[in-house]
């Protein structure tokens, strides 16, 4: 049992990470959309202003790319330790799965912040089709997981 709740931790840190990463994204598009505010109102014959207003432009894209990169991380690294949480539940046959809250935490966070062209890792995708096709196994148990497994499938659209 205190596995499992250490690996609903890891997964709560894991999301956690990518919530404060996921600030730092907003922060910066947020400072881009000021930069083009400032471009819209600055003088044509202020090139130098304009040309600042373009590098910033051009450091903050950069970075937001890279820390989309590590969101990314953090969320496949939550969804791993969630999956494995979720494979001992089924194991050891627990009728409440905090990997289905786990699991629905991720989709939330997903689904609120827009994370588009998130790439799960094979290692992840292979997870959720071997704990889907065992839910499959016992139709009758674990249906909270059940559902927190085929909603992220269909998140995900993996067939």
């Amino acid at each position: 049992m205190n596995y499992n709740n250490n690996l609903f931790v890891y997964s709560s840190n894991e999301l956690t990470y990518a919530r404060n990463i996921q600030q730092q994204i907003s922060q910066k598009e947020f400072e881009i959309k000021l930069v083009d505010i400032n471009n819209k109102y600055t003088s044509l014959q202020d090139s130098s202003s304009y040309y600042y207003n373009q590098q910033r432009k051009s450091i903050a894209e950069k970075e937001i790319s890279n820390l989309k990169t590590q969101r990314d991380r953090y969320i496949n690294n939550s969804l791993t330790y969630a999956l494995e949480l979720a494979e001992n539940e089924i194991t050891s046959k627990y009728t409440f799965s905090m990997a289905a809250i786990a699991i629905s935490s991720i989709r939330s966070f997903i689904s609120i912040n827009n994370v588009e062209n998130l790439v799960l890792v094979l290692p992840v995708i292979v997870k959720i089709s071997t704990i889907w096709y065992q839910l499959q196994m016992n139709p009758t148990e674990f249906s909270s997981l059940r559902t927190e497994i085929t909603n992220l499938k269909m998140q995900f659209h993996l067939l």
